[in-house]
């Protein structure tokens, strides 16, 4: 007892201290006893708040694969483009219709209006069309006039010739083998003491039986077209003599070996970038004994698209290659890239599709999402209407961000803060306010720097060439082979990016870098590459 309860219970007579002593001790079990529910209470209560929390994640689990097994496309992920187009169909109407039109003129409005703009883009595909058609190469062939189309009895020395009528016919020229034979010219001194003899052209690998067009046909295949090796000896063998799959392998590593010192400086660009994506997939190896998954990673600047290969999706590749690097780089949340970014390093800029498709997938179990959802889209309209502005990236754009864009950041902030509050973090839609609260700063990055994006799509398209030949050629056979995938996508994608023909640029500098000097390896980067011929005539 306390000792002023203890005082005032020995000034009573000894039966009514023995009874208060015994009320006394009785509260103190019954303190003890309540605290011990009371703990158990508490413990019960996390217990239930986590099995809620586990119960909405599974019931979010069950929904989300209902949709990929059962659901209409119209239940997937829209596309932000597809949001944004929406947004301004919503608008697309005449001004004076604002105010008094019914439901059914408003419709109509739009309808055309969006009629409108199909017959537009329609135009300009023709146009592409047209364009693309009268780039062919050209075969002329003579068809004279026949014995049997003359009169009866008339020959061809009767008639002159009137003119030519041409008529144009797009064909298909079958993919085909050549066996291209060089006739060396030797030349013998007259009294016979020197010879010489004309030198044949550099091959990829010297004395090899295939020539640099095999090998360029042969990375593209896979790299562009997505074709496992066997794929490409069943085609060539429809044609008339296929190459054995294993012959296939050898020439696609032994290419990406030649073209290494280019993929090596194509790397140093990406370091020397200011601006860079950065995403990662992976890549199953198969390698006799060990298989395992692997990773495949892209970093993507304005001039390159670079792919690394690696046994581990750990930040040390994206140490190694970007660390004491300065910047931005454009990553979604995953923790890999922590090394490189902060302070006296590259500034992390957050991706919004990343953050849009959280809450996308919450929105079936919290339809509240939806707001913020909108606001996203919001975000995405300015973006257009910068691009209609023909703005993009300029100082215009920048004020364009800070009048109509960050009043919205700001909203979607609050809104995620307040809803912190009331919402189970367990569950799909605490998730994405956690990913929205923890990248809030990344995610806001775009607002100072109108070159920036709001998003990391670059590189998830980048991404993509992988995840479709993943299907196609399923696995790696080593990790030599994985780095090789990897040299000869990014040389391929990087001709893409800059309208290059990856197949004429391989052909071309799998010789030419063998005999390049070092210190000028830059002429055969895609984007400076210019054709030997194309040089030699200059």
């Amino acid at each position: 007892m306390p000792d002023p309860i203890e005082a005032a219970v020995a000034a009573l007579d000894p039966a009514a201290q023995a009874v208060v002593r015994m009320v006394w001790h009785l509260h103190e079990e019954l303190e003890v006893e309540l605290r011990t529910l009371r703990d158990e209470v508490a413990r019960r209560d996390q217990e239930a708040a986590k099995r809620d929390a586990e119960t909405a994640a599974l019931k979010a689990q069950v929904e989300t694969y209902k949709k990929m097994l059962f659901g209409r496309r119209t239940e997937k992920l829209p596309p932000i483009s597809s949001e944004v187009r929406k947004a301004v169909e919503a608008e697309d109407f005449p001004l004076e219709l604002a105010s008094t039109a019914t439901a059914d003129e408003l419709k109509t409005a739009q309808t055309t209006a969006r009629r409108k703009r199909g017959r537009k883009d329609s135009e300009e595909k023709r146009e592409r069309t047209k364009k693309s058609l009268a780039k062919l190469p050209i075969v002329r062939e003579e068809v004279l006039v026949r014995q049997d189309q003359l009169p009866d009895g008339m020959s061809r020395d009767a008639f002159g010739v009137l003119g030519i009528e041409v008529v144009r016919r797009i064909e298909h020229v079958r993919e085909h083998l050549v066996m291209v034979e060089y006739h060396l010219e030797k030349l013998a001194e007259r009294n016979g003491d020197l010879i010489i003899q004309g030198e044949a052209p550099l091959n990829v690998v010297d004395g090899g039986a295939w020539g640099p067009s095999v090998y360029a046909h042969t990375a593209v295949a896979k790299c562009v077209d997505s074709m496992p090796f066997y794929r490409q000896e069943r085609t060539l063998a429809r044609a008339g003599h296929g190459i054995a799959r294993s012959v296939l392998c050898g020439l696609f590593h032994a290419l990406a070996n030649a073209v290494e010192p280019i993929y090596k400086r194509m790397l140093e660009v990406v370091r020397e970038a200011h601006y860079l994506h950065a995403d990662e997939t992976t890549l199953k190896v198969a390698e006799p004994g060990n298989p395992r998954k692997a990773w495949i990673w892209v970093f993507l600047s304005e001039l390159v698209v670079a792919f690394v290969f690696s046994e581990t999706r750990a930040g040390e590749t994206a140490n190694h290659l970007l660390v004491g690097t300065t910047g931005t780089l454009v990553v979604d949340g995953y923790g890999g890239y922590n090394g490189v970014v902060g302070d006296d390093r590259r500034v992390r800029v957050g991706c919004w599709a990343h953050a849009r498709r959280k809450f996308f997938e919450a929105l079936s179990a919290s339809p509240e999402a939806r707001e913020l959802l909108d606001l996203i889209t919001q975000l995405y309209r300015v973006e257009h209407d910068a691009a209609e502005l023909e703005i993009l990236g300029t100082p215009a754009h920048k004020d364009l961000r800070a009048k109509r864009s960050r009043p919205l950041v700001e909203q979607i902030q609050s809104w995620v803060a307040a809803h912190r509050l009331t919402t189970n973090p367990g569950g799909p839609l605490g998730k994405a306010l956690t990913y929205a609260h923890n990248q809030s700063a990344a995610l806001s990055a775009f607002l100072d720097d109108p070159k920036l994006p709001l998003d990391n799509n670059l590189a998830e398209r980048a991404l993509r060439i992988i995840a479709v030949g993943r299907k196609n050629f399923l696995f790696a056979g080593h990790a030599d082979g994985g780095h090789n995938l990897a040299v000869l996508q990014s040389l391929c994608s990087t001709c893409l990016l800059h309208g290059v023909n990856p197949y004429e640029y391989l052909k071309d500098v799998a010789v030419r870098v063998r005999t390049h000097p070092a210190s000028r390896i830059d002429e055969l980067l895609p984007w400076n590459w210019k054709p030997l011929d194309h040089l030699e005539a200059a």
